[in-house]
């Protein structure tokens, strides 16, 4: 099979993801785009399109994550994890170290196709990503390689493992959620991608059989690390989608219950979809 399909049907969509190989040692997940050319990254790693110098979110990735918690406190009283709280951010699109990605390939190709449809020139082509991760790759949201890496999401820009100071300091974030913790970190879990399962308090998570790609760190802590390759399914990488068909496929996905409506159970959300 070739490393990448295209559709213009649900069914056929289907049937690409049927072919794909069972192997019970790995999971697949799924993440959909509305544009084929935009890159599988963390928002927090983009340019904020508001800063009169261009710079990315990840610059003030500190002050981000401590400036919601001070200023809507309320919202992270459940909160028990850096991981936890990046969790509630995503949520509400600030941006974070997270990547949405879903078990539900059905999930993945509305999101490719919600948006940017039409054959104008504002209609781009969508596709679906998809991975293959292996089971024991996979972590659950207490995991402690996890905290390690939400952690850094605590740390200034200039954030140097090496640095004795610095490494006082990203230890102690760590033991604030963890005080059994041992001086036992890993470079190489910084500078990971790790595939995580979050707790099922959250129904639009619920709804969409969500889970995360938590990004770890490149070579500095404002850069991040790319996907490992071993993530990537073998027979077949992704499908694309027309921008022509994506109205047609939102339709016969409607049918079989995945809408917005379905996907984002706030009740905002299901006021739109009965006014439409």
């Amino acid at each position: 099979m070739s490393e990448a399909a295209r559709v213009t049907k649900l069914s056929t969509f289907i049937g690409h993801i049927t072919d794909i190989k069972a192997d019970e040692n790995r999971t697949l997940f799924f993440r959909g785009h509305a544009d084929l050319e935009y890159v599988a990254l963390p928002t927090i790693f983009r340019v904020n399109p508001n800063d009169e110098q261009s710079l990315r979110y990840v610059e003030k990735e500190q002050e981000l994550f401590h400036d919601i918690i001070m200023r809507c406190p309320e919202e992270f009283l459940s909160c028990n994890s850096a991981f936890d709280h990046l969790v509630k951010m995503q949520h509400y699109g600030l941006p974070t170290r997270l990547l949405d990605i879903t078990s539900n390939p059905l999930v993945a190709l509305y999101f490719a196709c919600c948006t940017l449809a039409g054959k104008g020139a504002k209609g781009k082509d969508g596709e679906v990503l998809i991975y293959s991760i292996p089971n024991d790759e996979i972590k659950f949201y207490n995991s402690d390689t996890v905290s390690v890496v939400s952690n850094l999401s605590k740390m200034n820009s200039d954030f140097n493992f090496e640095n004795v100071n610095h490494h006082k300091s990203y230890l102690h974030a760590i033991r604030e959620e963890k005080p059994y913790f041992a001086d036992e970190i890993k470079q190489e879990h910084l500078n990971s991608v790790l595939c995580v399962k979050p707790k099922l308090d959250n129904r639009r998570i619920v709804k969409q059989s969500g889970a995360f790609l938590l990004f770890g760190m490149g070579v500095r802590k404002n850069d991040p690390t790319g996907i490992p390759e071993n993530y990537r399914s073998e027979s077949i990488k992704k499908i694309e989608i027309p921008k022509s068909a994506k109205l047609n496929i939102l339709n016969e996905l409607k049918n079989v219950a995945i809408s917005e409506a379905t996907l984002f159970p706030e009740i905002d959300y299901v006021a739109r979809s009965l006014r439409a």
